[in-house]
């Protein structure tokens, strides 16, 4: 566990109260993820899904980032504290509150940002994408986009159209559920705009996108973990394993009364 996210977990317990899900991961060791006790829905990404965008960070250095889906404010935060310790300079988060209790979620990520000393990098605004991403951005360019907002499809194609015109060649564009069907119809056609991609075998797996070859490279080279063209192989095994943790939820829930 590196500081940041040291940072977060422990100003997050001391704010909110969470629960863990997937300790061990959900198709691949790593997780745990969180949510917030009680509600179902949003569920964080795993720990170790921050750790790979944390090494990711702190080789590329990236000025500038803007994040799609922000919920209590888990993966901004961190993505922000890593960001401020590596020269970064802002964090653009886009959610619409509609999630789980989006108003409590939306105060909690708030309050987590302030209590770490984020809010001369991180901007956490409340819209609809993709309608308002171009009135949420503040730069002509962003350096990392992080996509983990609505998931089903047409939502992820929309997100990742929405931020195109806010790229460039050098830009990652990241996928977080990459097995899930509405995120692999993103990814693809990512692949059709000259995105090549990056498979990481991370607890929901993540998808690394760049227009660069050199860029590309450089990305094998932090992940050599990683693979191109991976496919959606986990796609049936990662609706069941959720699935079970649904309904695992929901008899918890009915036998706490």
């Amino acid at each position: 566990m590196d500081e940041s996210l040291l940072r977060v977990i422990t100003t997050l317990n001391r704010i909110a109260e969470t629960s863990l899900v997937w300790p061990q991961g959900l198709l691949h060791p790593g997780g745990p993820h969180r949510r917030l006790k009680g509600h179902h829905d949003p569920i964080s990404i795993g720990e170790d899904e921050c750790a790979a965008l944390g090494r990711m960070v702190a080789a590329l250095r990236p000025a500038h980032a803007f994040i799609i889906g922000n919920a209590f404010g888990f993966s901004s935060s961190y993505i922000a504290d890593v960001m401020q310790r590596n020269g970064g300079k802002s964090v653009i988060s886009l959610d619409d509150h509609s999630e789980g209790d989006g108003q409590r979620a939306a105060a909690i990520a708030r309050e987590l940002s302030l209590s770490l000393g984020l809010d001369n990098i991180l901007k956490n605004k409340r819209g609809v994408s993709p309608a308002d991403i171009a009135k949420s951005v503040e730069q002509k360019l962003y350096d990392l986009i992080l996509i983990d907002g609505q998931h089903r499809h047409p939502q992820v194609t929309r997100d990742f159209q929405g931020v195109l015109p806010y790229s460039s060649a050098q830009t990652v564009v990241v996928f977080h559920d990459s097995w899930l069907s509405g995120v692999a119809g993103a990814v693809s056609e990512a692949k059709r705009a000259g995105f090549r991609c990056l498979w990481l075998p991370t607890s929901c797996e993540m998808i690394l996108a760049t227009r660069s070859p050199e860029r590309f490279e450089q990305l094998c080279a932090i992940f050599p973990e990683g693979g191109e063209d991976r496919g959606s192989r986990s796609r049936a095994l990662g609706y069941l394993l959720y699935a079970q943790q649904s309904v695992a939820f929901h008899f918890g829930r009915v036998f706490a009364r």
